[in-house]
């Protein structure tokens, strides 16, 4: 499951462009140094935006390259920052973001948590000082990858979500997301902003002429509204449950990593304004893992089974994403034609080859 997946984002549609994974990764790591990143910082930046595209949340990569230059070049990112862990003992890392992009904050820190996590059973990661990181799974996938369970938040500007029954924002759109390994088969995955939908998946909508539902947020004036360039507060996704997480979230990665609740934002994604927090679970530390993923894949064929008797497609959450991984990287990257056209301009302003 990507991001929220209430609107579907159009798969077949003629303005949609693909390209080679490898050529995108390479102009948006070009893009990266040429506005001071180191190379690995860069190459460790385009890998992560990349795998957003690749995982099937398009939202949150490399169309976002144009804005992560953008805080580079009024200050809110330090390109030559270092991610510094400040704390720690033998379950929790502490660690100064330096003001890096949140892709490098966030790798750096589910790092020290898997680390953590293998010695002792449970790592714990807070990374404050940090910006918009992309899509939370895209860095967790690296636990599973060692056969562990990851689970974080992320917090992102001011307050733009209501609780239910109110009109004005009160909580921020936080991101909530988990990978658990499977044993031979993809990840079960679930990243989701806690808002009915994330401001980057609306905003990319809005490039396809696809509208939002008439009950999915208010404008300035507290009126409902289906314009999404109007939008100003968005329903929490599931009523309470969606308004309980992101509280959870403004905490968890607000206060708790050093940073505010987001209602005392200034509203924006400025460097200041992102904090995260990851938990990693070693499985074998807590049960049996041959029991653990046996356990799971039963249940998740049952589930299967009921399914085909009412005759309805079941999927798992990490399932499509998984699907998207296989076909993209073979097919290429999918990205909406404006978007690549920014990106050629954007390469073109910095003399980075854009032969895509």
């Amino acid at each position: 499951m990507a991001m929220s997946s209430a609107i579907p984002i159009p798969t077949d549609s003629p303005d949609l462009i693909r390209i080679p994974v490898e050529q995108m990764v390479s102009v948006v790591e070009q893009i990266l140094v040429k506005k001071s990143l180191f190379q690995f910082d860069a190459t460790v930046a385009a890998q992560r935006l990349v795998e957003a595209d690749l995982y099937g949340i398009p939202s949150h990569g490399c169309g976002r390259i144009r804005e992560l230059v953008s805080a580079i070049d009024c200050g809110d990112v330090d390109p030559r920052a270092r991610v510094l862990i400040v704390d720690e003992n033998d379950v929790l890392s502490v660690l100064d973001g330096g003001r890096a992009l949140g892709h490098l904050a966030a790798t750096k820190g589910v790092e020290a948590a898997i680390a953590k996590a293998k010695s002792s059973g449970v790592g714990i990661s807070c990374i404050g000082n940090s910006q918009t990181l992309g899509a939370l799974s895209v860095p967790l996938r690296m636990a599973s990858e060692n056969g562990l369970i990851a689970i974080g938040f992320s917090s992102t500007g001011g307050a733009t979500v209501a609780a239910p029954g109110m009109t004005t924002g009160v909580v921020g759109n936080a991101a909530f997301a988990y990978v658990i390994p499977r044993k031979d088969l993809p990840p079960i995955v679930f990243d989701s902003a806690c808002g009915v939908e994330s401001w980057g998946k609306l905003n990319l909508l809005k490039r396809f002429g696809v509208s939002m539902p008439n009950d999915f947020a208010f404008d300035s004036e507290g009126q409902p509204t289906s314009d999404i360039d109007a939008a100003a507060t968005l329903m929490p996704l599931g009523g309470e449950l969606g308004f309980g997480l992101s509280f959870l979230g403004s905490i968890l990665a607000g206060p708790l990593v050093g940073g505010q609740m987001a209602i005392r934002k200034k509203g924006t994604d400025s460097s200041d304004d992102s904090q995260h927090f990851v938990i990693v679970l070693d499985i074998g530390h807590f049960t049996e893992a041959d029991r653990f993923h046996k356990r799971i894949d039963v249940a998740v064929e049952e589930m299967k089974e009921k399914a085909k008797e009412g005759d309805r497609e079941f999927r798992i959450p990490g399932e499509r994403g998984a699907d998207c991984f296989h076909e993209y990287s073979t097919t290429g990257i999918p990205l909406h034609r404006s978007i690549l056209e920014e990106i050629k301009q954007l390469a073109q302003s910095l003399n980075v080859d854009d032969s895509f």
